[in-house]
């Protein structure tokens, strides 16, 4: 077919449908609403669209067997230092790769989410480099198929989902865990209080796990209280405790919004930090130390992870035949 020759021709979703042989409602609803289309017919659909420069809405004239030397990284936070500084980190390995990015916030939105994935794909990405909004167990987006079915490789971070066509960088949330509760052995905590995030989180469920399987029946008391990876959740949880029970001798953060919701919530106790209660947060608090806030915490190194995903992103991109793989960094305790 001409169109297929022919790329400087603006392509349309007519031209997917006739070359799929399906209609033009049936090739709309490939790109919108996927999962209602049958798989053969998805992928016939995808794979026309492909073959004639068709990706999505915003590349009728993309060509995605060209490379565009581009990166697309999606954080679900900019505004949180780990993922923030993460960003920033991956921009500058991509560079020295020989790589330009596109960098978004999803703002913990799943709706958000999948509208920056639809806008990657016409921007055509050569791999995306994704932190989901979700640490859920079975979160599967419906565009990860989709991802597939175009052959863009993609890199998850941080927060894991069993696909085995993704490749992943992640931190080993069991061991931070393990660390945490050790150190807090050796401190002769007795009454330890841990916020975690959401109880059907991954990251949340390992780094519990590891402190439980540390601390279980080496203390008096641990009481574990699911909120939300956010400050103000974790603000309202420890307060909603200190309402009812005097302060433990540690709180746990299970990572640095949380440690921040539960030292805001301490000072408004009127509970004086490292002298009343202590706290452990897994992830660095961001500039504590300034305000005289020495915590112990498991901090992670951004550095290493970023090589990690920009290095199998370009890899997976430069190779198609590169097969995922899966790279664990554990934390490390500073004091």
């Amino acid at each position: 077919m001409q169109l297929a020759d022919n790329r400087s021709q603006k392509v349309t979703l007519e031209n997917v449908a006739a070359i799929a042989n399906v209609s033009k409602i049936t090739a709309s609803r490939a790109f919108s609403q996927p999962d209602k289309v049958h798989p053969d017919t998805l992928k016939r659909i995808l794979e026309a669209a492909d073959k004639i420069g068709y990706v999505v809405n915003a590349a009728a004239r993309s060509l995605r067997a060209k490379s565009s030397n581009t990166i697309g990284i999606v954080s679900p936070d900019m505004a949180n230092p780990f993922f923030g500084g993460l960003a920033k980190l991956m921009t500058q390995e991509a560079y020295r790769a020989g790589y330009d990015t596109l960098l978004f916030d999803s703002y913990e939105s799943k709706e958000n989410e999948a509208r920056i994935i639809d806008k990657l794909i016409g921007y055509n990405v050569d791999a995306i480099i994704l932190s989901v909004v979700s640490a859920e167990r079975f979160y599967r987006p419906d565009y990860i198929k989709q991802l597939e079915l175009l052959n863009i490789p993609v890199i998850l971070v941080d927060r894991e989902m069993d696909i085995k066509h993704c490749s992943g960088v992640y931190i080993d949330n069991l061991d931070c865990g393990l660390q945490a509760g050790r150190y807090l052995l050796s401190q002769k905590a007795k009454n330890i209080v841990i916020i975690s995030g959401p109880e059907d989180s991954n990251v949340a469920r390992d780094r519990v796990t590891g402190l439980q399987a540390a601390l279980q029946g080496n203390v008096d008391n641990i009481e574990i209280l699911y909120a939300d990876f956010l400050m103000n959740e974790a603000y309202n949880a420890t307060n909603h405790y200190l309402k009812h029970h005097q302060a433990p001798d540690y709180f746990v953060g299970c990572n640095n919004q949380i440690s921040l919701g539960i030292i805001k919530s301490c000072i408004n106790h009127q509970l004086a930090l490292l002298k009343d209660v202590s706290l452990f947060s897994i992830d660095e608090v961001s500039y504590a130390t300034i305000y005289g806030f020495n915590f112990p915490c498991i901090s992670h190194d951004l550095q290493e992870i970023a090589w990690q995903a920009v290095s199998m992103a370009v890899r997976r991109a430069s190779d198609k035949a590169a097969k995922p793989g899966k790279v664990i960094v554990r934390g490390k305790l500073g004091l």
